[in-house]
């Protein structure tokens, strides 16, 4: 019954450490004369200057591309991300491709990780074997006959539950571990799938049944309909006790720290005692509740649901869930459901890329050290660490000036500031895969070894104090976090790359892209939720109640802006579902602009012309913003992100954001009329 968390944004790590201030901006050099796109490191081709820049700035800046680019049948959407993830993708598969000629040594984490990719890749082991792999799993669950044997199943790192188990910091204190339960189990992406009622709910939940059907049908059962009927039955109970993604975004109500006795009262109807036993956790001194109601719901069903209803529903995952390790006939099942109904995609990808992916999943930093050495240059750290400290001055000299926040309230905040931990492009220490058993002919054991390697892992250190050098993203992760329990901004080699970041490039393409990125992360320690914790990563209030009212009205003004944008007529973005990343999106492009001005110590920035078009430094830098957004989403997977993501679509990164800025104004000439068109008393400004 592992848990994955996920907090206001994924805990992620970086090499160097900040300094508590960091040092003031010097005047940036010009760019070296080539950048990687274009003349100065913006894909000009992309942009569509027959739309003007206040009406949709989104497709000025990439309607070329809109209108020209063929989304891949594998993809349910595709973007900036998707395309350096693609280049990471291609740079793993470069190293496992190296072990033919020169193999790894016997034993060492590459070696096993060449293994576990062997493993995939041999799909006529996987046909050979059949549902043989399942066997000892569907026998356990088969055993059940009463709630201390359903308990005694639960407690294992592969059981699925309507709630779940992890070891994570302590909101109270994040020097130590506690054990976090939270809601989980179920296999559409959110609780409206079951619950709300709707022409393409129903049709999505027809299809669901088809696969429980299918997957059912997969095992040899003769009832196979009604088998997925007893567990769709199921799923949607547990849904009915679920928190929606808006209310877990509500740190004083979603996070509840307490001790045995409050477990025991959150959960009364289990032995949680023999529960965290069987799991392995010898400690329940400190837990931490994530959406606390939901965990008594899910609990709740081992008195209510039948122990024949349990077991219909734990063999459907057992064998749904990791479909993808077993048959083909499994995994298109399951192809046809999470790819083609809430996707929208038409074919499968590249076996040999869904292996980068496992291996990414299961054993990412054995290949990320490799990664690492291979692919990132030492200039990009030490770059990265400039622009970091300059992203920091400049949200220090914002702080010290913004009118609406009173000064106890902001002793706090620079506080915080100045304990920011910066981890760029790789951790520290490296995993040790040691422990973990790979049989380069069994895949599906490989998966069920991985998760119970990754469970021991967590439980080994309940004792032990929080390690703040561990990474939850790999080094050649296209991605960025903050996590507010260690106050950490985590930069992975792999979004070091264009169009984020080019050496190379123009210091104001820089600072549009990856410096409105580290913004953004900064931001994140100042959003809704990230504001809930203090400079230690401590759960505390450390806002006076009128300054909170301030931040909560901008706040409440921007939410509002974004309940207007509606990427289809009967489905618009919720504002307070993604209040964090709209705030982090604005918060850091504010930073970044002012950054970028300051870098250039007083001077204007010079003017560049490409094909008789001249751009100034403000014009580069909101067009390398939009640039870096660049996407476009099948409408299955886009309404699906409507649901459950608490980022904008890409569009409204852009769209919902500049018309906030009055640089941008000034920069693209955009005046009372233009369809963008902010009033300058209705901006939001909040960093």
């Amino acid at each position: 019954m592992r848990m994955k968390l996920l907090l206001a944004a994924s805990a992620l790590a970086l090499l160097a450490a900040c300094t508590p201030e960091a040092p003031a901006p010097t005047p940036e050099a010009a760019a070296p004369a080539k950048a990687v796109l274009g003349e100065f490191g913006i894909n000009l081709s992309n942009i569509d200057a027959a739309v003007k820049p206040g009406d949709d700035f989104f497709k000025y800046a990439n309607g070329t591309w809109l209108s020209t680019f063929k989304m891949p049948e594998d993809k349910p959407r595709f973007g900036s991300f998707d395309e350096l993830g693609d280049k990471s993708e291609k740079d793993v598969k470069s190293i496992i491709d190296g072990f033919a000629t020169t193999p790894p040594a016997a034993g060492s984490n590459v070696a096993k990780a060449a293994d576990f990719y062997a493993s995939w890749m041999d799909e006529a082991a996987l046909e050979t074997r059949g549902i043989e792999p399942l066997n000892p799993y569907l026998t356990e669950i088969n055993a059940i006959t009463d709630r201390a044997s359903l308990l005694t199943y639960l407690s294992k790192p592969y059981a699925t539950a309507p709630f779940g188990l992890g070891i994570e910091a302590d909101t109270a204190d994040p020097k130590r571990y506690a054990v976090w339960v939270a809601q989980g189990g179920l296999g559409m992406p959110d609780r409206d799938y079951y619950l709300a009622k709707s022409e393409k709910n129903d049709q999505i939940r027809a299809a669901y049944k088809a696969y429980v059907t299918k997957v059912f049908e997969l095992l040899g059962d003769k009832e196979a309909a009604k088998s997925a009927d007893t567990v769709i039955k199921f799923e949607t109970e547990a849904a009915k006790g679920h928190w929606t993604p808006e209310a877990l975004r509500v740190p004083d109500k979603a996070f509840k720290s307490m001790d045995l006795a409050g477990l025991k009262k959150l959960v009364p109807n289990i032995d949680v005692e023999a529960l965290a036993k069987g799991a392995g956790i010898t400690k329940l001194d400190h837990v931490v509740a994530y959406g606390d109601t939901s965990v008594t719901a899910g609990a709740k069903m081992i008195d209510t649901q039948p122990v024949d209803a349990w077991k219909k529903y734990l063999a459907f995952h057992i064998a749904g869930d990791n479909g993808a390790y077993l048959t083909k006939a499994f995994d298109d099942a399951r192809f046809d459901f999470y790819s083609k109904t809430l996707g929208g995609v038409s074919a499968k990808r590249d076996r040999w890329k869904r292996g980068v992916t496992l291996l990414d999943q299961n054993m990412g930093e054995a290949l990320g050290e490799a990664y690492a050495a291979k692919f990132f240059p030492a200039e990009n750290k030490a770059k990265m660490e400039e622009l970091v400290g300059n992203l920091n001055s400049a949200l220090k000299s914002r702080l010290e000036t913004l009118d609406w926040m009173d000064d106890p309230t902001r002793a706090e905040a620079l506080k915080k500031l100045g304990n920011f931990e910066v981890r760029v492009g790789y951790p520290n220490k490296w995993r040790d895969y040691s422990a973990l058993q790979v049989d380069k002919t069994k895949l599906f054991e490989n998966v069920m070894a991985a998760k119970k390697f990754e469970w021991e892992r967590q439980v080994a250190r309940q004792d032990q104090p929080v390690d703040r050098e561990e990474w939850g993203m790999n080094a050649q992760t296209v991605n960025a976090s903050y996590n507010p329990l260690m106050n950490q901004i985590t930069f992975p080699a792999g979004i070091l790359q264009p169009p984020f970041f080019d050496v190379n490039a123009d210091p104001a393409v820089n600072y549009g892209g990856i410096g409105a990125v580290i913004g953004h992360e900064i931001g994140h320690g100042f959003d809704d939720q990230g504001s809930a914790f203090d400079d230690q990563g401590v759960q505390r209030d450390w806002w006076t109640p009128e300054t909170k009212q301030k931040f909560m009205l901008r706040t409440a003004a921007l939410n509002a802006q974004y309940d207007k944008y509606c990427p289809f007529t009967d489905a618009c973005i919720s504002g307070k579902l993604t209040t964090g990343e709209n705030i982090g999106d604005l918060g850091g492009m504010i930073m970044a602009y002012t950054a970028y001005k300051q870098s250039l110590g007083g001077k204007e920035a010079p003017v560049l012309e490409v094909n008789g078009v001249k751009y100034t430094g403000d014009q580069r830098f909101f067009l390398s913003w939009a640039q870096v957004w660049r996407a476009m989403a099948r409408e299955e997977m886009a309404r699906q992100l409507l649901k459950v993501d608490p980022h904008s679509p890409p569009e409204y990164r852009v769209n919902g954001v500049v018309p906030n800025v009055d640089a941008w104004y000034e920069a693209f000439g955009v005046k009372e009329g233009d369809k963008m068109y902010i009033a300058p008393d209705k901006r939001v400004r909040i960093w």
